[in-house]
């Protein structure tokens, strides 16, 4: 008699009933249509003692959280409910590759486990699975809460990484893009944040409070090793031990604080580049020094260090210096 249950998925693997199926049936495996081919995928459901799951899983290369970066604050929106139900009710995804569990979807709720003592973790897990269809796993799984950009960014570049290793050719941006499903421009945005200092990064409590604007605004600093020393400028915001007995609205306190202090910090660290940047700029002491002084409706003067910037809003401009302008410099 075959107890196997079939599942069809489309794009979305969480419309599915498969997490709920395994929940209920412990003892059949779960058979459901690969997304990619005509093929068929087994999964089978697997439960790990709270201790055992740093050592026995890891995460799978496509999935697009950074494992390592994870810590207490980033899981503070799921730690009383894993916590008090013994375990996460829904399940892991993973493939099982030489003895490990590589995850898919659902690093949050795995290390949230092993933080938790006398808890288990479950999971769902296939064997032999193609590269396409890992990418298409992790691709649409972690819909709850979706990966921060600096997660991406990590594991984006460390991708790229094992990836060109394994296949001894350098990995292409437009490559990457048909792998992960990401738009071109987002691909090459997560590969500039993630040759930002880590001693910065590691001034938040998670990657998750870290914001894109606040990313995008250090990736245009970061040269000349101008960014190498900034962090020892700032104290990193810490998270308070818990005790275990902290409620649901107490752990959206602490949250909350978090996300404050590193709004905050972010802040403080633009304010910081801005005002080396003003100490920095080279006096100019050009022909254009006194015109400089002068308020020129609709002009504007840059210095640099070799000469003088000119903006014009024609608009603004008197049609007077306008036309001097202009004879001026078609002459």
């Amino acid at each position: 008699m075959n107890t196997k249950k079939r599942a069809v998925i489309g794009r979305k693997v969480t419309t599915t009933n498969l997490d709920d199926l395994i929940t209920k049936n412990s003892g059949n495996n779960i058979v459901e249509r690969s997304p990619i081919s005509e093929r068929d995928i087994e999964w089978e459901r697997v439960e790990i003692e709270s201790q055992d799951v740093l050592n026995k899983c890891k995460k799978s290369i496509y999935n697009k959280r950074s494992f390592k970066d994870l810590s207490l604050a980033s899981v503070l929106d799921i730690f009383h409910s894993i916590k008090s139900t013994g375990g996460n009710t829904e399940a892991v995804r993973a493939e099982l590759v030489d003895g490990k569990y590589e995850i898919l979807g659902g690093l949050r709720r795995a290390y949230t486990v092993s933080l938790l003592p006398d808890t288990k973790l479950t999971l769902v897990v296939a064997k032999n699975l193609t590269e396409e269809e890992r990418a298409h796993f992790a691709l649409v799984m972690d819909e709850y809460s979706e990966p921060s950009y600096m997660d991406k960014a990590r594991s984006i570049s460390e991708l790229k990484d094992k990836l060109e290793k394994r296949n001894g050719i350098e990995l292409t941006g437009t490559k990457l893009c048909e792998i992960l499903g990401m738009k071109k421009s987002n691909v090459y945005y997560a590969l500039s944040f993630s040759n930002i200092p880590n001693d910065i990064i590691k001034l938040f409590p998670a990657l998750k409070f870290i914001s894109t604007p606040f990313l995008r605004e250090l990736v245009k600093h970061n040269k000349d090793n101008y960014l190498d020393n900034l962090a020892i400028h700032f104290k990193a915001i810490k998270t308070s031990p818990l005790t275990g007995k902290e409620s649901k609205e107490e752990l959206s306190e602490i949250n909350e604080f978090l996300e404050k202090e590193s709004k905050k910090l972010q802040r403080d660290i633009l304010n910081r580049i801005k005002s080396d940047k003003a100490q920095g700029e080279t006096a100019y002491n050009g022909k254009f020094k006194e015109l400089i002084k002068s308020n020129v409706s609709g002009v504007k003067f840059t210095t640099t260090k070799n000469g003088v910037n000119i903006s014009i809003d024609e608009s603004k401009v008197s049609p007077d210096i306008l036309e001097m302008l202009l004879t001026s410099f078609n002459s």
